[in-house]
């Protein structure tokens, strides 16, 4: 089934700031049930949702050193590889 022309926009590439976006759709924060002790599963989860196709999956509050202060909470830098900005 073709889609209706007026919604080709949203599939589009958009900049934002220095980095292009593939297209419009973006993945709002959001709290998804994992905790802090699960970073690895929460990471899947986002890594996931840019592998489907989403042109922006923002993560909300992310710790991008390990010298951060994120106490209380659980090193989120043990193991966990970075996904970077991509261009289309």
């Amino acid at each position: 089934m073709a889609r209706n022309p007026r919604y080709d926009i949203l599939f589009e590439p958009v900049r934002i700031g220095p980095v292009t976006a593939r297209n419009r759709f973006y993945a709002v924060p959001h709290a998804a049930g994992m905790t802090n002790s699960m970073p690895h599963m929460r990471a899947k989860f986002r890594e996931t949702k840019a592998e489907g196709g989403w042109g922006v999956v923002c993560s909300g509050y992310v710790s991008i050193d390990p010298s951060s202060d994120d106490a209380p909470l659980p090193s989120q830098h043990s193991g966990m590889r970075t996904i970077s900005a991509r261009t289309p």
